[in-house]
């Protein structure tokens, strides 16, 4: 009886023992973390009605990524107001980047605004990071029309076309192709587009090497006056 006593309470040291430590290494597991939060082009945090906003962070959480929630609201008073989750490319990851290019409304109010990114982990410890954003209107800035992006059937020629409008007439149009594991830069400067207000853009790139997935594809359009606006298309490689 003694004996069985011991061994009883052995394994229930032991048990007690093992589930301390589970708590403790759970415990230990420490909250995401969110780090080079950057707002519109150069972190200039700035965007305008009609266009996208930038925005790009990275991502570690030792205990998994659960999901991501980007949020955006006016400081006062009355205005656009955004809150988005994000599971799909982020859920059960460690390491992540988080770059998103959002559509701001034409109707969008000027003015000050909160931009707010969270992030949960499977624990259920949340991080969030917070900065601003300021809509202002610019009619100077390049605009697209028309932008679109195709794929052919072979899977190695992507196409992208739009009608380009650059008041302060074009210097370069940079084309940045990304999926998770491929991505690649396009520049153009052609005779016949630099220095036009408005240009025809209609380009075949090789993404040949590019594996099976999804893409985001970014037109930037570079004026003379240094400024500069991105828009944003989206392709599947079967």
């Amino acid at each position: 009886m003694k004996h069985n006593k011991l061994i009883a309470g052995f394994l229930l040291i032991a048990a007690t023992f093992g589930a301390c430590k589970k708590d403790d290494d759970v415990a230990e597991l420490s909250a995401p973390v969110i780090s080079a939060l950057e707002i519109g082009p150069d972190n200039n945090k700035t965007a305008h009605p009609g266009g996208d906003v930038h925005v790009e962070a990275e991502i570690t959480a030792t205990a998994n990524i659960e999901s991501v929630t980007l949020e955006i609201n006016p400081k006062s008073g009355t205005g656009w107001k955004l809150n988005t989750v994000y599971t799909e490319g982020f859920a059960g990851l460690k390491n992540a980047e988080f770059h998103k290019h959002i559509d701001v409304p034409a109707d969008a109010a000027l003015g000050s605004y909160d931009v707010v990114l969270k992030v949960r982990d499977s624990n259920g410890q949340e991080t969030k990071v917070e900065s601003t954003l300021a809509l202002q209107n610019d009619p100077s800035l390049p605009s697209l029309a028309g932008f679109e992006v195709g794929l052919n059937a072979a899977g190695n020629d992507l196409h992208a076309e739009a009608r380009v409008t650059s008041p302060n007439k074009i210097a370069q149009i940079i084309v940045e192709i990304h999926g998770k594991d491929w991505e690649k830069e396009f520049s153009y400067a052609d005779a016949n587009m630099v220095g036009q207000t408005s240009y025809n853009f209609h380009k075949h790139m090789d993404v040949t090497a590019a594996p099976k997935g999804h893409y985001h594809v970014h037109l930037k359009v570079v004026d003379q006056a240094g400024k500069a606006a991105e828009f944003e298309e989206h392709f599947d490689k079967p």
